[in-house]
C-alpha cells in the first residue's frame, strides 16, 4: 500500500511465532508480583505502527531497535500484503531473539461478512494470506478486526445473515490457521469505526459460536474504554480460555498510564484470569500525514514513538508488578 493518498477510509478501512518455539521460550517474561500473588508469565510487544504506515525490508532496523528497548516481540502490520518480505522480516526477528505478531485488516472489497458473495470469498482468501505469511515470517497471531473492514458502515445494526456470514468464514479461517499452527483474535472496535463488534461479550460470542480453539478473542483498552461499562469486567468474562491477543493503548493513543484507562483494575483483570500471552502496545505514528489521517489523530498525542515506547514498556511491566 502506498503511503501517498492514504485516507481513512483508505488505511483503516483499506482499512486502519514468535521467530519458533525456542524463540518463544526464552521470550517470555515473568513479572514479580510485590503483592506476593502469583505474577504475570506475559511477553510484551510493540506494534510497529507507531513508526510506519507500512512494513516492508526497508523497516527491518526497527526490529532490533524494539530489542534493545527491552521488548519480547513486534507486532507487525498486515496493509498491502505485497510490501512484506516474509524471508527477510523472519531472518530480522530470529536474529534479533524477538517474537512476532500480526496486527491485521480487512481491505474494501475483502469482508467475510459482505452482502456481495464475491467480497466475502475475497475476504477468506486475504485472511488465509495473512495466516500464510505470519507462519513464514515465524509469528504466532493473527489479530485484529477480521470480521469487516475497519471504517465501513452500512447505516444500519447488524444482520442476522452478516452474523451468519462471519461465523461461516472465520470458521473457515480458523480452520486454516489450524493446520498452520498459529491462532485467531478478532477485535472489538468502538461503534465509530464497525458496527459489526462493538463489545467483547459479542466478540466472545462470535467465537463460542464458531467454536474453534484457534479462534480467539483481543481485548483493546483503547476501544473498551469507549465502548465497555467495565473493562475489568470485559477480560474476566472473556477469560484465560478465549483471551488470545491484548492491546495496551491508552484512552488518547498515547503513552499508556498518561489517560483514563483504570490500568489498576485492568492488571488485575488479567491476573485474575492467569493470562499469560502477549501484552502488546499500540499507537500510531505522528508526523506521517497520511497515517495520522487514517487514524484521526490532530494534535501531538506523545512526545516522541520512542518515549511512547520505553515510557509505555516501563509503565505496564510496574503495573503488572503492583497491581
Amino acid at each position: 500500500m502506498s503511503r501517498d493518498g492514504l485516507t481513512r477510509r483508505g488505511f483503516l478501512g483499506k482499512a486502519a511465532l514468535a521467530t519458533g518455539a525456542a524463540a518463544l521460550a526464552g521470550c517470555e517474561t515473568e513479572t514479580p508480583d510485590r503483592k506476593g500473588g502469583k505474577p504475570l508469565n506475559v511477553r510484551y510487544g510493540l506494534n510497529l505502527l507507531v513508526y510506519t504506515a507500512t512494513f516492508s525490508k526497508d523497516q527491518l532496523d526497527l526490529i532490533p531497535k524494539v530489542a534493545d528497548m527491552g521488548y519480547d516481540g513486534v507486532e507487525i502490520p498486515f496493509n498491502d500484503l505485497s510490501v512484506l518480505d516474509a524471508k527477510a522480516t523472519r531472518a530480522a526477528l530470529e536474529k534479533a531473539k524477538m517474537g512476532m505478531t500480526a496486527c491485521c485488516i480487512m481491505m474494501p472489497g475483502t469482508s467475510p461478512c459482505s452482502q456481495k458473495p464475491e467480497e466475502r470469498k475475497a475476504g477468506v482468501e486475504r485472511l488465509k494470506a495473512m495466516i500464510d505469511i505470519t507462519v513464514e515470517m515465524g509469528g504466532e497471531a493473527v489479530a485484529g478486526p477480521l470480521y469487516s473492514p475497519v471504517g465501513y458502515m452500512t447505516g444500519l445494526a447488524r444482520t442476522d445473515d452478516e452474523w451468519k456470514w462471519c461465523v461461516e468464514n472465520l470458521g473457515a479461517a480458523a480452520e486454516h490457521a489450524k493446520k498452520a499452527g498459529i491462532f485467531l483474535a478478532i477485535e472489538a472496535l468502538n461503534r465509530f469505526e464497525t458496527y459489526v463488534l462493538n463489545i467483547n461479550a459479542d466478540a466472545l460470542k462470535l467465537v463460542k459460536e464458531i467454536g474453534s480453539p484457534d479462534l480467539t478473542v483481543q481485548v483493546d483498552t483503547f476501544h473498551a474504554n469507549i465502548e465497555e461499562k467495565d473493562t475489568a469486567a470485559a477480560i474476566r468474562a472473556v477469560g484465560k480460555e478465549h483471551l488470545g491477543h491484548f492491546h495496551a493503548s491508552e484512552s488518547d493513543r498515547g503513552v499508556p498510564g498518561t489517560g483514563q484507562v483504570r490500568w489498576k483494575e485492568v492488571f488485575q483483570a488479567l491476573k485474575e484470569i492467569e493470562y499469560d500471552r502477549w501484552i502488546t502496545i499500540e499507537s500510531f505514528a505522528i508526523g506521517i500525514v497520511d497515517l495520522c489521517a487514517a487514524a484521526c489523530i490532530w494534535r501531538p498525542i506523545y512526545e516522541s514513538a520512542d518515549g511512547l515506547a520505553k515510557d509505555g514498556l516501563k509503565f505496564l511491566k510496574e503495573m503488572a508488578r503492583t497491581a
